[in-house]
């Protein structure tokens, strides 16, 4: 298979909905593999890439003599722990046995990730040219982060790490994504190979309009640390963007997409005074007073438009015109789109939440087909590296790769 293919290889650990191996894929690789843990996933690898070698399995329980050498790794390691998403980081807690010293059923969230140490078995057995890899931001300052970064020196690779937030991310060819997601990214790219052809250029910009200058291509300005570029974007956050003209240098925002531009406006919700299915019940509940508080504050403030209701401590209602926030693997139901009636009133909106919509959102393309319920798609989705970032990501490091 390989033979008839000229072009970089790569081989994916945490698959999950499949969106690093779909921008890998429109940056020119061939994947070689693919591994998970979670059926649906595995299944989805399968569906958009026929033919491909999907293991359903922990990628802990790998022997990774078995898995083929590619010139790059893609995986990202567990971040449950490091994210934000549900509340204040805190460390995993113990497994619980039961009387027969087997453990208790739980939740699945701790396999939805691999751990940051299967990578570097691969490494150590195929000597990738190189390994990349995204997380959250906190994952940065995870107190092993620096410590994982000598082991990947130890093994012979230089690591190139960046931040980006995909509503701003300049890619050529490609938009923006109508959702603000801070991430942090990384190559850690084989010493020979960056002797011989230098580090991948991971500097994210943004199309921005300088107040002096005009259309910008905004860069990174950090407020410390910027030999060490991991944080978020924002004026009480870690980095901001500067006009690139060094005589002028002026603060600049980016310019966006809104999430408008891929709704599907065929899909119609219910009534918001008829309230939500409860499926443990089979009928009808009311929405609790803080949504109800929230569409709102909408119809106040958008005066008839359709709007977006974030049902996510510190938001409210947002406009079609902006990036939703961040999308998440368990709170993938967070963003419901309102259309308000000519009288304005709460229980005549009609009310939904976002369909497919949210993987338009995460960069993935409407032929891309995800397998299992919509638990799984959920999952799925908000686990998902962006398309456009893993495409980014890809052409960077493709660049850098031997021809």
């Amino acid at each position: 298979m390989t033979a008839l293919f000229e072009g970089p290889t790569s081989v994916h650990f945490f698959t999950g909905g499949c969106g690093d191996m779909r921008g890998f894929t429109d940056a020119g690789f061939l994947s070689l593999y693919a591994a998970n843990h979670d059926a649906a996933s595995s299944e989805t690898a399968r569906i958009n890439w026929p033919g491909l070698f999907v293991n359903p399995t922990d990628v802990q329980t790998i022997d990774m003599r078995c898995v083929p050498s590619a010139q790059v790794l893609v995986a990202s390691p567990i971040c449950t722990e490091a994210s934000p998403a549900g509340g204040k980081a805190a460390p995993r807690k113990a497994v619980e046995l039961d009387v027969n010293g087997r453990p208790k059923p739980g939740p699945d969230w701790p396999q939805t990730r691999i751990t940051m140490w299967e990578p570097v078995r691969y490494a150590e057995v195929h000597r990738p040219l190189a390994y990349v890899g995204e997380n959250v931001t906190q994952f940065g300052t995870f107190p092993l982060f620096q410590a994982w970064l000598t082991v990947w020196e130890a093994l012979g690779y230089t690591p190139v790490i960046a931040s980006v937030n995909a509503a701003h991310l300049k890619i050529d060819g490609i938009p923006p994504l109508p959702q603000s997601r801070d991430r942090v990214v990384w190559c850690f790219l084989r010493n020979d190979v960056a002797e011989a052809n230098g580090l991948p250029d991971l500097r994210p910009t943004c199309n921005a309009m300088c107040p002096t200058c005009g259309p910008a291509e905004g860069v990174q300005r950090w407020k410390k640390n910027p030999e060490f570029p991991v944080g978020e974007y924002g004026p009480t956050r870690q980095y901001t963007y500067a006009c690139p003209n060094m005589r002028c240098g002026a603060h600049v925002e980016p310019i966006t997409r809104g999430i408008g531009e891929v709704l599907d406006h065929t899909v119609h919700g219910s009534r918001f005074g008829d309230g939500y299915y409860d499926h443990f019940t089979g009928g009808r509940k009311p929405y609790v007073a803080a949504t109800r508080n929230r569409v709102a504050i909408g119809l106040e403030r958008y005066r008839g438009k359709p709007f977006i209701v974030t049902l996510r401590n510190h938001c409210d209602a947002s406009s079609l015109d902006d990036p939703i926030g961040t999308l998440t693997a368990k709170g993938g139901g967070h963003h419901y789109l309102a259309r308000p009636t000519a009288d304005l009133r709460i229980d005549e909106c009609e009310y939904r939440p976002l369909t497919r919509e949210k993987a338009r959102a995460q960069g993935f393309p409407d032929h891309h087909i995800f397998a299992g319920e919509e638990d799984d798609l959920r999952l799925q989705v908000g686990n998902a590296v962006p398309v456009p970032v893993a495409a980014w990501l890809a052409r960077r490091v493709k660049a850098v790769l031997p021809h």
